[in-house]
């Protein structure tokens, strides 16, 4: 995911609570309720790639905890909560990040398809689980480079 244009920090600065697309919530942080489902989230999506892509699986080093690491601190910050990904690692770049790693179509959708059941676990549904699928869906396509 990018902090770029608009991210979804710099939308829940300036947005107007009460028009909010991801409901009543001041941030998506907070409609996702926190670092704890942040990171619930995660793991599960995570877990959902080791059974089910394994050409995604294939990208990952053995030992995942440090990807899993960085996807919470970065999925915390781009929802609007605290400073976890830029202070140790600076600007995302996910692009340029993503690069070394062969993504096509086929990858795309499987990444999608072990996001979507993570949030579905978490019970993410409504007007956040609508905005996220929206955001997500284009960022993950943003990775494309086959």
């Amino acid at each position: 995911m990018t902090f770029s244009a608009p991210s979804l920090r710099a939308m829940a600065s300036e947005a107007n609570p009460a028009a909010n697309p991801w409901g009543p919530e001041p941030t998506p942080y907070e409609a996702l309720g926190g670092e704890d489902r942040i990171r619930a989230i995660v793991d599960d999506f995570y877990d959902e790639i080791e059974r089910e892509a394994p050409t995604l699986r294939a990208m990952l080093p053995r030992d995942d905890s440090v990807s899993r690491d960085k996807l919470h601190a970065y999925l915390v910050e781009w929802t609007g909560g605290p400073a976890r990904y830029t202070p140790s690692r600076g600007h995302p770049r996910m692009r340029m990040r993503h690069l070394p790693f062969a993504i096509g179509a086929d990858e795309v959708e499987q990444w999608l398809a072990c996001m979507a059941t993570a949030l579905d676990r978490n019970g993410v549904d409504g007007d956040i689980r609508a905005f996220l699928d929206d955001r997500i869906t284009a960022l993950a396509h943003h990775m494309q480079n086959q």
